[in-house]
């Protein structure tokens, strides 16, 4: 939800493909933010890229993939390494084609897994845009989705412990938006978030405590929209995302705060409030 720019790959070995592919693409934002394109001329090529840039891996959205190349497959095979060598199950991977009869749509849609499959006299700016604007969206819901199973599962080992849930929102906050070396992941602008319960900062990032209070205060004053049990409510604009839940028997009040670069999808409101509540379950029962 901080993403400064969208990674997008382009491999083709075709050069006048990849040039006309990066023109028609320069102006492609996806909820406002613009796109960052990277270039391979062949399947050995990409492979290295992808292999000398392992910190690109969890933030490339969509990749745009010849068929033929050194090889008839060699395309097929990229993405095959993709997923089974590199284990990214989340990158949208588009294959197309000037040779649609050498790997036929149905044998490749059944063998590999891939989001797409189109020939290249389809390649049209329209085509590029709607691809690349439901695949940056697919990749961005699937993101959040595989994300809040993981941490499911590691809310499980703090069950009693206060200490042990806070230590993990805030190994998960910098785990996500810092560097190992303490300074901002590069892949994120502006970030700022933090998570309270009761009225304890129990995480955050790019805010201090006085200021995360500050800013549940400030859009707690917002209307907001109803949401799940009474009293829970959120509320987001195009720089600010507040979710809110309220204290009821066996939960207590806790509050997601955040400055975005962007309006936040309902898919990650709803994720993010499912995983606030259980979290604000936990808190109650802890100590």
């Amino acid at each position: 939800m901080f993403n400064k720019e969208w990674e997008i790959l382009l491999v083709d070995d075709d050069p006048d493909v990849l040039a006309v592919s990066k023109l028609a693409m320069r102006s492609f934002t996806v909820y406002d933010i613009p796109l960052k394109i990277h270039t391979c001329t062949s399947k050995a090529e990409a492979i290295e890229f992808l292999n000398t840039k392992q910190a690109l891996m969890p933030t490339l959205a969509v990749a745009f993939i010849d068929v033929v190349m050194e090889t008839d497959e060699a395309g097929l095979e990229l993405c095959q390494y993709i997923r089974e060598v590199l284990k990214n199950r989340v990158v949208q991977l588009y294959v197309r084609t000037g040779q649609p009869g050498v790997a036929p749509e149905r044998a490749v849609i059944d063998r590999y897994d891939i989001n797409g499959y189109f020939s290249k006299v389809e390649t049209t700016e329209n085509k590029l845009y709607s691809l690349t604007k439901s695949g940056v969206r697919q990749y961005y819901w699937t993101v959040t989705a595989t994300s809040y199973l993981a941490l499911t599962g590691f809310l499980a080992t703090t069950i009693g412990s206060r200490a042990a849930l806070a230590a993990l929102i805030q190994q998960v906050l910098d785990g996500a938006f810092v560097e190992r070396d303490g300074t901002p992941n590069q892949s994120y602008a502006d970030i700022s978030i933090g998570v309270v319960f009761d009225d304890q900062v129990v995480g955050s990032v790019g805010l201090d405590k006085d200021s995360v209070l500050s800013l549940r205060d400030r859009l707690n004053e917002e209307p907001g929209v109803p949401f799940g049990e009474a009293g829970d409510k959120y509320f987001v604009d195009d720089r600010h995302m507040f979710i809110k839940v309220a204290a009821q028997p066996g939960v207590s009040p806790a509050y997601v705060v955040a400055q975005t670069r962007f309006r936040q999808p309902e898919f990650y409101v709803d994720t993010t409030y499912n995983a606030l509540a259980l979290e604000a379950a936990l808190w109650n029962k802890s100590t």
